[in-house]
């Protein structure tokens, strides 16, 4: 049925795959803390915000007990190396018989409960609830994974798995069947009938009944919670963009649709103030002659502002910087030559320099116009006149002449002096011009009155194209142009936006003045203060449209809430799950455990043209299940069906049962411990239990049947509990299991050296065990000498009223009085005279009195055996 119910969640929506896990694996139901995750994960199934990024983990294979094949038996044989259960140590084994019943008695704390915890999530059980934690006490241990290993026997082979807490349990692990109280669930129908559930078919009515209700209250609970009301905005004319806007609202209105209607910046605001300045003014038509005015000194001003940028803006100052440098590499060139020109001869200083070449040129065009007497410059003979001295040259003057005429004519001077005077012409420009704006007193007042900002961006604009200038002029000198600032920003456009604001004006003065055209601007100034009024509100209209949506959502949400598809499916497994077979199993079952007043019958129902069966106890009905049932039949309901849905399966694994008899009288639970000695003979069954009534049961009816029985028993070692011993505790021991243990305890104490004065440690050791020995005593009393007739509440019986028991020989009634005095001379639960200080009996003499005792024990039980 699980299997079935797993491949029809695959259908489902991930959220409820994940609800159906939550319900297999927690059998007490769900917790408001999964309710509040399973709401999230439905919302977000739809796309709605899931800030603790919630995940799905539908039900899957690995949570449900494997397929077992016919005929495959698994048994447990042990668990070992538990890592990180509770306190329990990891050197500790828990051994099960491999047939038979395996006993695990463990009080309150002893460990019993952190094995059984461990069992359940290694063998999937359907009862998750109980976490295998670590050791609260260590903080150290909070993030570790518990683990045990398990050694199995598969049809014969061993083998050995690991279960690690945090990851899926071994598949082999899962076909161990572990009872718990979730295997049945019986209810009331609304037709007032008490029917029965089969174990995993309360899931998918949990399902329908009580989770996909439970959301439906909160999906409800959260959509009504949602306000959609319009109402708020109603001061926003209908007439208006923003008006028909809000009035249309829905959930297919855009976000960016509301925010560009409710944009209303300094743009709209002034347009609002011109239009309520035009629709009021008096005499447009003169008022807009006036602004045009202003618009042609604005356009003015504008030009004027741009005129200094001819000579100091960025294009400017890399030009005459670009000159500067290109004079510079010349000069420097032309310096180099003239060293060159000095360097064979003793030339007077200066020579080639410019003040020079100033007297070079002179002297050669004189030579040129005036006489051919003359040198001639680039071709000078001996004898020739220079035209300064007027002597005749000798031969080296007139070599010198020409060496001068080349140097003049080299590239290298000519490129200086070009560079010097284009350098030179840009300088004067520069100095020469007015870069100042020279804004009139009127035109200030103007700007102060439009706009302020405007003329201060103004003069700092004027200061800044100075403050260029001059740093251009000293930068020629210095060739530094690292102290050339930038102009701050230009104000043109500024002035140009103030026109075109006026002009605008104007034109609205101009329409205002047309009573056709006056109307679109009485329309257009209502589109403004809706979109003002808009602008106020958006935030509230944004909220609203949000909501919106989300409700929207919310509402489609409920598609993934409707049961009927729910409740359909339940009834379809439970008419194949619920069979004649299931019913008759279940009958037998409940006659095995005293319950058969409850009788269980199918039911048909027809709906839609479709036949249903339910299973149905034939009880009275009423409308308060609590008080046709009580809690030990539902116990025994929930013991028997799982026997029952045991037996039709087709595998003989082992089962275990944790505590099953609790809410059980004394009655049924001897009749649950007569079912689990029947179950034993077929297959694996291990119990654990705190009940010592039901353990004696068990004992007694293995006993009975001679079935095989094993016994452990868990108590603490240290700071350990759950530590494993083998057979009962002393106080739930038999007779002869008690003079078993004395006899191996006397063996292993006359092996010692025995002194003749022992220590005190020593004689504790055998006062101890003359104590046992007089426990032994008490207990041969009730269980043998009166044959188990009666059972006692006293903690102790008196002996020596065995006296006045009819039946018993003198002579083993006083041997009987003879051992426990012993015992009393040498315990010590009675004070002893301090003036008395005989030294305790030695192993010798203790084995003697055990074996007095044994003997007598002997003589009884043969002659009860003659006599039965």
């Amino acid at each position: 049925l699980l299997h079935d119910i797993l491949k029809w969640t695959e259908t489902l929506p991930h959220w409820q795959r994940d609800a159906t896990r939550r319900l297999l694996q927690k059998e007490e139901g769900l917790a408001d803390a999964d309710y509040d995750e399973l709401y999230i994960l439905l919302k977000t199934a739809h796309g709605l915000p899931n800030e603790d990024a919630l995940t799905c983990d539908p039900l899957a294979a690995n949570h449900l007990p494997t397929k077992i094949q016919k005929d495959e038996k698994i048994v447990l044989k042990n668990m070992r190396q538990l890592q990180n259960v509770n306190l329990l140590s990891p050197d500790e084994v828990l051994t099960f018989a491999e047939s038979g019943l395996t006993i695990i008695y463990g009080g309150n704390g002893s460990g019993k409960s952190g094995y059984g915890r461990v069992l359940k999530q290694a063998c999937r059980a359907r009862d998750q609830a109980d976490k295998v934690l670590p050791d609260a006490n260590d903080p150290t241990a909070t993030f570790s994974v518990p683990s045990a290993t398990f050694d199995l026997s598969v049809s014969g082979a061993d083998c050995s798995v690991t279960w690690i807490g945090d990851q899926d349990s071994p598949e082999k692990l899962s076909t161990i069947s572990v009872f718990d109280s979730g295997c049945a669930r019986a209810y009331l129908t609304t037709e007032q009938d008490v029917a029965y559930l089969p174990y995993g078919l309360d899931i998918v009515e949990k399902l329908a009944n009580e989770v996909l209700p439970k959301l439906s209250e909160r999906l409800d609970a959260e959509i009504d919670s949602i306000s959609i009301d319009k109402s708020p905005f109603n001061h926003l004319s209908a007439d208006t963009a923003a008006g028909k806007k809000i009035q249309e609202l829905s959930t297919k209105t855009k976000a960016s649709d509301i925010e560009a209607l409710g944009k209303f910046g300094e743009i709209e605001e002034k347009r609002l103030v011109d239009l309520e300045s035009a629709l009021l003014e008096v005499d447009p038509i003169a008022k807009a002659a006036e602004l045009d005015l202003s618009v042609a000194r604005l356009k003015q001003l504008a030009d004027d502002i741009n005129k200094p940028l001819a000579w100091v803006n960025s294009d400017a100052v890399n030009k005459i910087k670009k000159l500067d440098q290109e004079s510079l590499y010349a000069s420097t060139a032309e310096e180099g030559a003239a060293l060159a020109l000095q360097s064979n001869d003793d030339l007077l200083e200066g020579t080639g320099g410019v003040v020079w070449k100033a007297l070079f040129k002179s002297a050669r065009k004189f030579s040129n116009e005036v006489t051919n007497s003359v040198c001639d410059f680039s071709h000078t003979e001996e004898g020739s006149l220079c035209p300064l001295c007027q002597e005749p040259l000798p031969a080296s003057a007139s070599a010198r002449l020409v060496r001068f005429e080349q140097y003049i004519q080299d590239d290298v001077a000519k490129v200086a002096e070009d560079s010097r005077q284009k350098l030179d012409v840009a300088r004067s420009k520069i100095e020469s011009s007015n870069l100042s704006i020279g804004m009139s007193g009127p035109m200030v007042e103007e700007l102060r009155l439009l706009d302020g900002s405007v003329l201060s961006a103004i003069e700092e604009f004027e200061t800044s194209v100075i403050s260029v200038k001059t740093a251009m002029l000293a930068a020629l000198d210095s060739h530094d142009w690292s102290t050339v600032g930038q102009l701050t920003q230009n104000p043109r456009t500024q002035v140009r936006a103030i026109a075109a604001r006026q002009l605008r004006e104007a034109r609205t003065l101009l329409r205002a003045a047309d009573e056709e055209k006056k109307k679109t601007l009485v329309a257009e100034r209502a589109e403004l203060l809706a979109k003002q009024s808009l602008s106020k509100s958006l935030k509230p209209v944004l909220d609203l449209l949000e909501r919106m949506k989300q409700r929207e959502t919310l509402e489609k949400c409920k598609k993934d809430l409707k049961t009927l598809p729910i409740s359909k499916k339940s009834k379809e497994l439970a008419s194949s799950a619920v069979t004649v077979g299931l019913s008759k199993a279940l009958n037998a079952e409940f006659n095995v455990l005293g319950i058969g007043h409850i009788k269980t019958k199918l039911k048909e129902r027809n709906q839609k043209g479709r036949m249903y069966h339910q299973l149905v106890l034939d009880l009275p009905t009423n409308h308060d299940l609590h008080k046709i049932l009580s809690e030990g039949e539902q116990r025994a309901i929930a013991i028997g069906s799982f026997m029952a849905e045991l037996q039709l399966a087709n595998h003989s694994c082992g089962v275990v049962f944790d505590d099953p008899v609790s809410s059980l009288d004394h009655n049924r639970r001897g009749k649950v411990a007569s079912r689990l000695m029947v179950e034993s003979k077929s297959r694996q069954v291990i119990v654990f239990t705190h009940d010592v009534v039901f353990l004696s049961q068990l004992r007694e009816e293995c006993s009975k049947n001679a079935v095989s029985v094993a016994v452990a028993y868990l108590d603490w070692e240290g700071s350990h509990p759950g530590i494993v011993t083998d057979g009962l505790p002393w106080q739930h021991k038999s007779v002869g299991e008690r003079i078993d243990t004395l006899e191996k305890t006397q063996k292993s104490l006359e092996k010692l050296p025995w002194p003749e004065n022992p220590s005190e440690e020593l004689a504790g050791k055998v006062t101890r065990q003359y104590s046992l020995l007089r426990a032994t005593i008490e207990r041969a009393v009730q269980d043998q000498l009166l044959n188990g007739t009666v059972r006692r509440f006293h903690d102790y019986i008196r002996v020596t009223r065995i006296r006045g028991v009819v039946g018993l020989a003198q002579s083993e009634v006083d041997e009987l009085c003879r051992l426990n005095q012993r015992c009393h001379d040498v315990v010590e639960a009675h004070d002893p005279s301090s003036a008395k200080d005989d030294p305790p009996p030695c192993p010798h003499e203790l084995g003697n009195d055990i074996a007095d005792l044994k003997r007598l024990l002997s003589s009884i039980k043969a002659r009860q055996k003659s006599k039965s």
